[in-house]
């Protein structure tokens, strides 16, 4: 096997890893939800459209995803005072206690399953991990031009 393919097997599993995260810490949202309302709370407030790019994600994915997070009290929508046929997206102060909430039980969980790692081993992952997610992304953007 080639580099390349072990480290595809390794983010797959790390995907597995992620799931068993979203369940436990993520109870109230999911890996979904969390993300989605991770992205209003970026944005301050946002449309659709932006939450949508933002995930890079169709337009009818985001709008499921928003519409079960306000039905849940965790964003509002209110008109987009630029345009009133669209509706801009603000966290509720519900959502922004659900998602430290949240935040804080996935920290929690990557601290105990850490506890045998350095610091330094920590950082150095999440380092790589970023430097991984960056080069994906500018590949992505080489792929749409190209």
């Amino acid at each position: 096997m080639t580099a390349s393919e072990d480290l595809v097997i390794a983010l797959y599993r790390l995907g597995l890893v992620q799931r068993s995260i979203a369940r436990h810490a993520l109870a109230e949202l999911g890996s979904q939800g969390f993300t989605a309302l991770a992205v209003v709370h970026r944005l301050g407030d946002a449309r659709v459209s932006d939450v949508a790019e933002q995930l890079s994600v169709d337009l009818s994915v985001a709008s499921r995803q928003l519409a079960a997070l306000a039905g849940a009290g965790y964003v509002e929508r209110e008109p987009d005072p630029d345009d009133r046929r669209a509706t801009r997206l603000r966290i509720t102060p519900l959502g922004t206690q659900v998602l430290r909430d949240s935040h804080r039980r996935m920290v929690a969980t990557a601290t105990r399953a850490l506890a045998g790692w350095s610091e330094d081993e920590v950082s150095q992952l999440a380092a790589q991990l970023e430097r991984l997610r960056e080069d994906f992304a500018a590949a992505v953007v080489r792929e749409e031009i190209a």
